[in-house]
């Protein structure tokens, strides 16, 4: 009779489990985080987070770190509550150049209080000085050309566009786009392309390269300062070695003092 029982209760538990199965949400719940890693000095970006899991109540909060974090927003640490797992975070750069750190933590909430998960997910944001391009776009056309689009590619690499509303007849327009370097330090081709009819670059070519120089250039003047020290360098050796000679050369001694 008991072993019947046992049985009995087995097969009640399993058909309870079969007709409330338990909630795998929170085993499979993740956290990801939306936002650039490169990004101009003093400027305003925004993160996005989202946390997924079966869930009464999402938090996230955000704390921010790096060497120098003068002009910088949020000094302290955010908090924000959600209901459907989704964030936003206002994040203005600092005034300096560094790697920045941003250290975003979730919590999903069962009843509103009760902690049944925690998510981080920390990102490295490099603050950079931001580079401005400038170029000269003429319209050789006797009419107005509108909406002019220049291309701009870095070694062969898009990297974004800009649009110009109108260029009158015979005229020239100065464009700009501020472009923050995501390459490293050193030598690379800018180039520029113009894809409508009727409006080229300075160049009178509807394309335009040059080299530019991403960080601070070498100063090669150590090269001139070395040659001028060389010079005289070896003169001075010279004058030495022919005062040298002169004081070395001995007379011959008078004939009435042999």
């Amino acid at each position: 009779m008991k072993g019947i029982g046992v049985i009995l209760s087995l097969v009640i538990a399993l058909s309870f489990l079969y007709m409330f199965p338990v909630s795998s949400g929170a085993s499979s719940a993740g956290m990801h985080v939306e936002g650039p890693t490169v990004v101009a000095m003093n400027t305003s970006v925004q993160y996005k987070v989202y946390i997924n899991g079966d869930f009464d109540m999402y938090k996230c909060t955000l704390l921010m770190g790096g060497q120098n974090l003068s002009g910088a927003e949020p000094l302290s640490e955010v908090l924000k509550t959600s209901y459907d797992g989704f964030f936003t975070f206002d994040v203005t750069t600092p005034n300096a150049t560094q790697t920045i750190y941003l250290d975003f933590r979730g919590y999903g909430l069962v009843n509103s209080t009760h902690k049944v998960k925690v998510f981080e997910r920390k990102l490295a944001v490099e603050v950079k000085k931001s580079y401005t391009i400038v170029a000269d776009v003429k319209n050789v056309e006797n009419y107005t050309i509108t909406n002019v689009t220049v291309n701009f590619y870095i070694d062969g690499r898009y990297i974004g566009n800009t649009t110009v509303d109108k260029i009158g007849a015979n005229s020239t327009k100065q464009v700009k786009y501020v472009w923050v370097p995501d390459v490293g330090n050193g030598e690379h081709v800018l180039e520029m392309r113009l894809t409508e009819k009727g409006v080229m670059f300075e160049n009178n070519k509807v394309s335009y390269s040059r080299t530019i120089y991403i960080g601070n250039p070498p100063n090669y003047d150590w090269v001139g300062y070395l040659g001028i020290a060389t010079l005289v360098t070896l003169a001075t050796l010279f004058t030495f070695m022919l005062l040298g000679k002169k004081h070395g050369k001995r007379e011959n001694a008078p004939k009435w003092k042999k």
